[in-house]
Order: structure tokens, then sequence, then C-alpha cells
């Protein structure tokens, strides 16, 4: 998904990996007349030996169960992504940062526990119609039988993980999460962009800043939540009773 649910460096929630094709209409690449000829084998996912708790943390369990719907969506989207770069994926690495993901989540989820902040309706309702836009669905029943039909997650767990994801924008809220970018933050990274050859990607010079701001506005409090959150859960796994036993 592409929606922060789930801060993919931090909270990497089932949904985050949920919907992979289902709103993206961008034309994939045609294959080569010999790929076509001999289709590479699709990779599967390695779950072989995990246990039935993958972790601990505080003494909450993450189960395999919540560690393979996890894997399996952050495997599907990296093997797509394998099939551009030509890169094999490489399953122990991402088996190491999907477990981390989770554990930040737990983190995250317990402390927001322990200030008390909760979910309103109006939130989540808020929430759910950001990732029926940022996904191309057209409802929210879409953006459900979407996620039931692809990764197995009933609507009822959906809904849930939404709440948590509002509880925790609102705990990276207070942890300073949504300063507005100041002019300069923006500036610094229209020039970035232009120094990167971003413009030469897209085929051409790169727009005027004020015609981008706002799309770098976005990146600017995407990376700013990122920077939080990491620093976050860093501070509260040092403090925590974290076990893996992956």
């Amino acid at each position: 998904m592409k929606k922060k649910l789930l801060l993919s460096v931090v909270l990497a929630g089932s949904l985050a990996f949920a919907t992979g094709c289902a709103g993206n209409t961008e034309a994939e690449p045609a294959p080569s007349e010999s790929a076509a000829s001999t289709p590479a084998e699709a990779p599967t996912p390695d779950l072989e030996g995990v246990p039935d708790v993958v972790a601990t943390v505080n003494g909450i369990e993450v189960t395999k169960e919540e560690f393979t719907t996890s894997y399996e969506g952050a495997f599907t989207q990296m093997s797509m992504q394998s099939q551009v770069t030509g890169q094999e994926v490489d399953q122990e690495q991402l088996k190491t940062q999907t477990l981390d993901n989770l554990i930040g989540n737990k983190l995250l989820i317990q402390e927001a526990d322990a200030r008390g902040i909760e979910a309103s309706e109006e939130a989540i309702t808020a929430t759910t119609d950001e990732l029926v836009a940022s996904n191309q669905f057209t409802s929210a029943d879409e953006l459900f039988a979407a996620l039931e039909e692809k990764q197995g997650i009933p609507k009822e767990e959906a809904i849930e993980q939404i709440k948590q994801q509002v509880r925790i924008d609102a705990l990276l809220a207070e942890e300073g999460a949504d300063a507005a970018p100041t002019e300069e933050e923006l500036k610094a990274l229209y020039e970035e962009a232009k120094a990167s050859g971003a413009a030469a990607a897209q085929g051409g010079e790169i727009p005027p800043y004020e015609e981008v701001k706002s799309q770098l506005e976005q990146q600017a409090k995407q990376q700013k939540t990122s920077e939080v959150a990491l620093a976050l859960v860093e501070k509260l796994r040092e403090e925590a009773d974290v076990v893996s036993n992956l």
C-alpha cells in the first residue's frame, strides 16, 4: 500500500503490502521473446523453520501467523521489484527486516497504550478513505475485498490494523512528526532532487519549485515521520524486553 500505513520502515503490518497490483494501472514491460518462451520459475517465500512464537515484546507474542502474513506480503512486493532489477530477493535479510518491523509495531502500540491514545471513528474512516484513494479503489468495500482475496486478511482484522495505525499516527504526532516543514527544508529537498538527476529520469528538466512544492511537502512529512518513528522505536527497544526466536 502506498499510504504510510504502516511506514514500511518500521510499521510493516500486513496492510503495507496487501494490495500490490490492486489499483496500479501502469503497464508492465513486455517480456522478451526468449523470456516468454522459457519463463523463469516464480520464487516462493521460504518459511521453513519459523517457530510458532517468532518473538516476544514485553511478554506480548509475535506469532508465526503474524510473521507469515507480513513476510509473504513483503516477499511478493520484493519479488516484483526483483523482476525489474534482476537481483534475487535476500530472504534471510527480508526475514530480519520483517521481524524488526513487527517488533517496532508492537512497541509503538504498547507506547500508545501507555499514553492512553485512542482512535476515533472519524479518524478511522478518514484513514480508510485515504487508503481507498491512494490505491485507486472505488470504495472501502473494494479495498477490504482485495485485502481478503490477496492476503487473506478479513475485514474485521483490516479495520483493527487501521485503528492501530491511527493510534500510532497520533503517537508520532505527539513526538513531533506532524511539524510542518520549513521553506528552507523544502528548497533543500528541491535542490537535492535537481542534483540527483531526478529530472533526467523523467525525460526532461525538473519543474519549477512552486509547481512541485506540494509534492516536496509530502516527501518532507514522510521523511520526518520515518525519522521520528525510527528514533522512538530505538528508544523503546532499548528499554524493552525483546526476545527473538527466529
